[in-house]
């Protein structure tokens, strides 16, 4: 199986019931709607320390409960199946590991952990447990995304021989505390764990990752800004067949982002809403363009949905060629090493 993809799912006689830790942007926009269509899931509850969120969590999704805190919702909610985590990256792997340890199964916003040994803890409670922690790696299921792991399949270009990656943001995206004037946590190192490299090279070393079927066996690379905060990050990632080149700013003029994959046949370009495979030197290209750009933000219920089906696939016991736990591993071996 692929390692991008969306897997159809069996639906359940009885939905999965599960509360939402978190009600920022990106679960408002992307989280909620996905539910909404989703009948194998069911959510019930949400947990937010801010009041105004609860109250647009209430007046979004009829019926849904909200809580101030873990200890309220566990206390009056416990029949939950599953958590959904959304808070700040530092909340994360704390929160997860309590969840697991409650007998909740755990869908969980990247980055998962701070560390090799947040994650290992984490793999250890699910297996006591008998439960399943997935991180969200939503970009894999971007359009542009499953047509190229579609044009892999195929060989189009034959095997690959290197990936090159670019993630052009003028500067870190605003959270939804940062709009009423409380802070952006992807500007604090204690909250988000890091910089540019955290924040967008998660996505960038699974997508990566994805491409190159295998995990990775070294990286080098050159951090630029502050310690802990960097603004701009190159790296060089090598795996057992391939290369990849990642580079990603906060410091651009442009928003955008771009790439290519290279094979014995030819390359695959990526244009932020468009793919163009070139055969050899005059081929005009065989083009697919796509609605929207990937830049402008991944807060896609589509998106979302994929890794819905990827949570449920694995609660059910459904063997993925990778599971995105997995990928979640490769990205901290790079962070780990890029951060030291």
């Amino acid at each position: 199986m692929r390692p991008f993809g969306r897997g159809s799912g069996s639906k359940t006689l009885t939905p999965l019931r599960g509360a939402l830790i978190g009600f920022g942007q990106v679960a408002e926009k992307a989280h909620v709607p996905a539910y909404r269509r989703d009948e194998r899931f069911v959510l019930a509850a949400v947990v937010d320390s801010s009041a105004e969120r609860r109250t647009a969590a209430e007046n979004l999704v009829f019926g849904l409960k909200a809580y101030a805190s873990l200890d309220e919702l566990y206390a009056a909610e416990p029949a939950l199946d599953f958590v959904d985590i959304a808070t700040p990256p530092h909340l994360h792997a704390a929160q997860a590991l309590d969840a697991l340890e409650r007998g909740l199964h755990v869908l969980c916003e990247k980055p998962l952990t701070f560390s090799t040994a947040e994650l290992n803890a984490l793999e250890a409670a699910a297996k006591k447990n008998r439960r399943s922690v997935i991180p969200i790696h939503n970009w894999k299921y971007a359009p542009l995304f499953l047509k190229l792991a579609e044009l892999l399949d195929l060989k189009t270009i034959g095997k690959i021989r290197h990936t090159e990656w670019h993630v052009l943001r003028t500067k870190p995206a605003v959270t939804a505390a940062a709009k009423n004037a409380k802070g952006n946590w992807r500007t604090d190192p204690r909250s988000a764990g890091g910089g540019i490299l955290m924040d967008h090279g998660w996505h960038a070393f699974y997508l990566i990752g994805g491409i190159a079927r295998r995990a990775p066996n070294e990286v080098h690379g050159v951090l630029r800004g502050p310690k802990g905060a960097e603004e701009e990050a190159v790296c060089l990632v090598t795996y057992p067949e391939s290369t990849a080149s990642v580079r990603l700013t906060w410091r651009a003029d442009t928003r955008r982002n771009h790439g290519a994959v290279y094979g014995e046949k030819g390359r695959i370009d990526i244009l932020d809403d468009r793919l163009s495979v070139i055969r050899g030197a005059g081929d005009p290209g065989t083009h697919y363009v796509f609605p929207e750009p990937l830049s402008a933000g991944s807060a896609h219920p589509e998106w979302f949905a994929g890794s819905l089906d990827e949570f449920h696939a694995a609660i059910s016991g459904e063997k993925r060629a990778r599971s995105a736990f997995e990928e979640a591993r490769d990205c901290r071996f790079l962070l780990d090493r890029l951060y030291a």
